[in-house]
């Protein structure tokens, strides 16, 4: 089995991206903090998950562990398999998701790819007790504050990217604070 891997991004296509090792060049599949915090010509060792079965062999590359553990359980819920697992941490940061489980924000994860109501709702029942030792030291606890929910959706709407508000979000004591606050807070950063 693959853990991790050291290249170096070649270039980014629509859903994958090429990274070379030494004379080979692989496509892969990369992570929302893959896509995000890095460039083509950027080495990096990565964490890595190779998927194989009878029609298809897939590499799925991570830039941490927690992005790695999040894919690994995610592709064991039933009716998720590695590809829908890898759509929903592209379009997400790990502990972006891990929030929302533990929120069991299901409005949220409708929001993914490959993901509806009843998925999200199946999600929650499978993962709710799958990444305790990810939420004991982070600021989850706002998150599933209803006015931080509201607050996030009202950005949204104003067209600020998730990742961007969740960034303000976490730097912010959010404790005790109106909805209209949080956002109003949250404009003055971003």
């Amino acid at each position: 089995m693959i853990r991790k891997i050291n290249a170096t991004i070649e270039d980014f296509e629509d859903e994958k991206v090429l990274i070379k090792i030494g004379a080979l060049t692989l496509e892969a599949y990369p992570s929302f903090n893959v896509i995000r915090y890095l460039k083509k010509g950027d080495k990096y060792e990565f964490f890595a998950s190779l998927e194989m079965n009878e029609w298809n062999t897939s590499l799925y590359i991570f830039k941490d562990k927690i992005e790695r553990d999040v894919f690994e359980s995610l592709k064991k819920v039933s009716k998720i398999g590695p590809r829908i697992a890898s759509k929903i941490l592209r379009k997400t940061d790990a502990k972006e998701f891990i929030e929302m489980i533990n929120a069991q924000d299901t409005t949220l994860l409708s929001n993914l790819p490959g993901i509806g109501r009843k998925t999200a709702e199946r999600l929650i029942s499978e993962l709710s007790n799958s990444f305790n030792a990810y939420s004991a030291g982070g600021n989850t606890q706002s998150y599933g504050n209803k006015n931080v929910k509201e607050a996030i959706e009202a950005l949204e709407a104003l067209g600020f990217q998730r990742h961007e508000i969740m960034k303000v979000i976490g730097q912010l004591d959010l404790e005790e604070q109106k909805t209209e606050e949080i956002i109003k807070e949250c404009l003055t950063r971003l």
